[in-house]
């Protein structure tokens, strides 16, 4: 919310850590977020045509599985790309109603699930299971003892799903009165994740306790674990069947705040001079058109990989990345309150001051450590899908573009390191 205030710019927390800890980190660590945040496209994508295909086929529609195999996977969720694409090169206004619209589809699908999840308890989802599906569930006689490693590293994958939080301030340059409605934005988004999320899973376990669904795993019946599955297996098929569809357009709509994230972060990295000034030019609905489309590709790339091969780009790295800019935006607080570099830019104060900051940024830093600690190496797999070998590559690859750029600036006058001390046009 502070660096909101002080610096609503197009690319958000790029121009944040930039303008608090230099532009060569600043560019590096978004570059892997870019990364991630492009291939994460088309793995949303893919799962549109998952659950498309689960609401479909709870409706008894003929065709549904289609939509399941590789061929269908890339089709549902290539149209889903293109879209949304499309509706982005149209205008912010565009993007701005496809998200208000699907907001209400957000609430129906929670109050769905809130509604049959607290209105059932374990021994009718026991019943259930029973009748439905021939499979006995019942609490463990015996539970280990909790695992903080297991923990930690179930609340890093989730970052996954949490981490739209951090879409809104890449549009702080098109924000009308961004000084103001970013950091409420934040504020207001967060609140609402909190109250949303917290209440579809105390419905959800409410009623299948954690012992129920890894029954369920064990017995290979993965459809019924997912939310849909379990209201449909409570509930109607009815219900079983728009939820599906609910979510299918949820994840879908998920595509779109993806999708203006990495647009408007290559963006931001033209009027750095770090890429091509084309990257910068706009449409005349003023949308970032070279960079829409860049997007675009790179996300139906990743669609048709995930969709033949698997995700080599997967859930981790995404939230590795998340977590990299959070622990920065803590430790580019501590550098404007003491650093010397940024001792007198105009937004040290308005940024580092007070202890309440300082705590948050502590915390930010502990946090993104502890979590990324639990994940970074993932057991019985292999190197090139291991979280730690694609961020060093992805490192890696950034800084190689980082000196290209650097060399370019320096050939046409443009001092970049200076670049920093001052904040974007936009």
């Amino acid at each position: 919310m502070r660096f909101g205030k002080v610096m609503p710019r197009a690319g958000g927390s790029y121009v944040w850590i930039t303008r608090s800890l230099g532009m060569r980190l600043g560019f590096i660590v978004h570059f892997l977020w870019w990364v991630s945040l492009s291939f994460a496209i088309g793995v949303l994508a893919f799962a549109f045509g998952t659950f498309l295909s689960a609401g479909l086929v709870s409706a008894g529609l003929i065709g549904g599985t289609f939509f399941v195999t590789p061929l269908g996977h890339i089709i549902a969720g290539g149209i889903a790309i293109w879209l949304i694409f499309w509706l982005h090169y149209r205008g912010i206004g565009h993007y701005a109603k496809l998200v208000t619209i699907l907001l209400f589809a957000v609430l129906v699908a929670a109050a769905i699930v809130v509604g049959v999840g607290f209105s059932h308890n374990p021994s009718l989802f026991a019943q259930a299971a029973a009748t439905k599906l021939h499979v006995t569930v019942a609490a463990p006689s015996h539970v280990g003892p909790p695992s903080l490693s297991a923990f930690l590293s179930v609340c890093t994958l989730f970052i996954f799903a949490y981490g739209g939080i951090s879409a809104a301030p890449f549009l702080g340059g098109e924000a009308k009165n961004g000084e103001r409605s970013i950091p409420l934005g934040i504020l207001w988004a967060w609140i609402a994740a909190i109250v949303l999320f917290t209440l579809v899973a105390l419905a959800v376990f409410h009623s299948a306790p954690w012992w129920a669904i890894v029954t369920l795993l064990k017995h290979g019946d993965t459809a019924n674990t997912t939310t849909p599955g379990l209201v449909g297996l409570l509930g109607s098929r009815f219900l079983s069947s728009g939820l599906n569809l609910l979510v299918a357009l949820i994840v879908g709509k998920t595509i779109a705040p993806q999708m203006m994230g990495t647009s408007r972060l290559v963006f931001a990295w033209a009027q750095d001079h770090l890429v091509p000034e084309g990257f910068s030019r706009t449409t005349k609905w003023q949308t970032p058109a070279t960079a829409l489309l860049i997007s675009a590709i790179v996300g139906t790339l990743s669609l048709v990989q995930s969709a033949l091969v698997g995700w080599s780009i997967g859930v981790t790295f995404r939230s590795i990345s998340i977590l990299l800019v959070l622990g920065l935006l803590g430790i580019g607080v501590l550098n404007l309150r003491w650093g010397s570099r940024f001792r007198n830019s105009p937004w040290r104060q308005a940024i580092s001051q007070g202890s309440g900051i300082v705590i948050a940024s502590i915390l930010a830093i502990a946090i993104a450590i502890g979590l990324i600690g639990s994940v970074v190496v993932v057991p019985k797999t292999p190197l090139y899908f291991q979280p730690a070998f694609q961020a060093l590559v992805a490192v890696i690859v950034g800084a190689i573009i980082y000196q290209w750029a650097l060399k370019r600036a320096q050939q046409n006058g443009i001092p970049i390191h200076e670049i920093a001390e001052n904040l974007p046009l936009e």
